[in-house]
């Protein structure tokens, strides 16, 4: 079973973090972004957000990826398809 992390990210640092949930949410200058995402999970949600160069990324922009990249990830899933690390 693949590990489970807090996806959050620091705007002013412009730094994502993968919490292992033994951490507060939503301290020092993070918000969350997925309550649970895996390692893979967090690659392809940063690909989709790298996708455009961005100066700065910002909360909107991110938490609007967020939703659009699981509405991707649900019809992946209702079409019986999978990504996975090669």
């Amino acid at each position: 079973m693949a590990q489970l992390y807090r996806l959050e990210f620091n705007e002013q640092q412009q730094k994502f973090h993968l919490d292992n949930h033994s951490h507060e949410e939503n301290t020092h200058g993070c918000f969350t972004i997925f309550e649970y995402c895996t390692d893979l999970e967090f690659r392809i949600y940063g690909a989709y957000v790298n996708r455009i160069k961005k100066e700065k990324l910002t909360k909107t922009y991110l938490l609007r990826c967020a939703d659009e990249v699981k509405s991707f990830m649900s019809n992946l899933t209702e079409y019986k398809l999978n990504i996975s690390k090669i």
